[in-house]
């Protein structure tokens, strides 16, 4: 093994465990929190299912705005400390505008968002209860995971780790307490997961801003230097960074168009979507973990004049990538029949449509994991995010979407067809990424004229 394997090798270590390790809490709070509310029934997980396309919207036009990271590390990687700290105060001020906005919309439209996805005039009732305290997630984690995303564009994920395990115990005691009623609380059902998820989230905003300042750590941006940055240097951010929100905003709406769809199936099809959801993210934690490392990594060496190195890195995760699809979707297979039984009061219909979908996840796992390396880690480290606009417009809107309707409201197919339908844009997305990224076009030094 040479030099530079050895220094991947201890470069990816040092990124992908940790990186994992915080996947692994998100991911089981997600897990946890669906667990919990999966004990009131499919009604329960068909509202949190609802709120939580609103909720995914907002977070994919964020991790947009999340895109500048791609700056902070290439400015990191050259050692320009000033032009850090004017980057990470750009995309504070833009991620705490958009979720302003995000939340007077919901806030004032709250029944007619729900009723998009569920018509049963009970259940809408239920859900505005749950949704107008989620709505303040929105805010306190807007500005939470501006700090989090930057200190993971350096390679400082620590902290946000240790934050993620305090939060997520704090969660998972509260939605014990809060929606069966245990420990002396009332019964609060769906709206305590709720009051659950705000609470562990302004416990860890708390935690991780307090210790970023009080130490003086990295991002202690002060208000003078938010407002102090100029538009020349915005504007040339913006360039690269506008065409991935549009990007990430129309691939969330059309995610919610989906959810819209199967929704138009029924209640049973709402939540066999939104559990295969949930499990599909948590399986998927290692190749955000790679992905993540990858961003780091190929993007520290993009910002390298003359270095080859980037090349090099990108052929080794794509083979990381595509051997790990391979094990993960076998592991699937082996676990179906156990993870189906994690929710023992959902329906007989829930059940085994959510046992054949699992089946289909399996054997596209590998599109999902190229896809996801490809598009998150290594062209959003080029800045390549007008391609990557291009790409979802074409497979989400022009390919998947369309059979989706067609399946749902002309043939009326079963759940298990219609899902089909929908990872077809995985499969479309793989082949259109794969030339991108064999052409290198993605790769660009971001910093060089900056």
């Amino acid at each position: 093994m040479n030099g530079s394997d050895m220094q991947f090798r201890k470069d990816m270590k040092r990124l992908v465990i940790p990186s994992v390790l915080q996947m692994l809490l998100g991911n089981s709070f997600s897990l946890i929190n669906t667990l919990m509310v999966g004990g009131l029934g499919d009604t329960a997980i068909a509202i949190t299912a609802a709120v939580g396309q609103i909720s995914f919207i907002l977070g994919m036009l964020l991790a947009a705005i999340y895109g500048i990271s791609a700056y902070i590390t290439q400015f990191y990687g050259v050692k320009d400390f000033v032009n850090v700290k004017k980057a990470f105060a750009l995309m504070l001020i833009s991620s705490t505008l958009l979720s302003l906005i995000v939340f007077i919309l919901v806030s004032m439209f709250k029944a007619p968002l729900i009723s998009l996805f569920i018509q049963d005039e009970s259940a809408i009732a239920y859900g505005v209860q749950y949704l107008s305290v989620i709505v303040f997630v929105f805010l306190i984690n807007s500005i939470k995971d501006v700090f989090s995303n930057a200190l993971g564009s350096i390679g400082k994920v620590k902290l946000t780790l240790i934050v993620g395990v305090m939060a997520m115990f704090v969660n998972i005691l509260l939605d014990y307490a809060l929606i069966y009623g245990k420990l002396g609380f009332p019964v609060y059902g769906i709206v305590g997961a709720a009051w659950s998820t705000l609470i562990s989230s302004m416990l860890s905003a708390v935690i991780l801003l307090g210790y970023v300042y009080w130490n003086k750590y990295y991002f202690n941006v002060t208000l003078k230097e938010i407002l102090s940055i100029r538009w020349d240097f915005a504007r040339k951010i913006y360039i690269t960074t506008l065409p991935l929100l549009f990007h990430e905003g129309m691939w969330s709406v059309g995610n919610m168009l989906y959810a819209v769809a199967f929704g138009h199936l029924g209640v049973a099809a709402l939540a066999t979507y939104q559990l295969a959801l949930t499990f599909n993210r948590y399986f998927m934690m290692g190749i955000f973990g790679f992905a993540y490392a990858a961003r780091v990594m190929i993007g520290e060496k993009l910002s390298q004049v003359e270095s080859g190195e980037y090349l090099i890195y990108a052929r080794k995760f794509t083979r990381i990538a595509l051997y790990s699809g391979v094990v993960v979707g076998a592991l699937i297979l082996l676990l179906n029949p156990y993870i189906v039984h994690l929710f023992p009061n959902i329906s007989i219909e829930v059940r085994t449509s959510f046992r054949h979908v699992m089946v289909i996840q399996a054997v596209v796992m590998i599109m999902f994991f190229l896809n996801n390396l490809w598009i998150v880690g290594m062209f959003r480290a080029g800045g390549d995010n007008l391609y990557t606009m291009k790409l979802v417009l074409v497979t989400t809107w022009l390919i998947a979407l369309p059979l989706v309707f067609v399946g749902v409201y002309v043939f009326h197919l079963p759940v298990e067809i219609v899902y089909m339908l929908f990872v077809f844009e995985e499969v479309a997305k793989a082949g259109f990424g794969y030339f991108r990224y064999r052409s290198n076009k993605w790769a660009r030094n971001l910093v060089r004229n900056m």
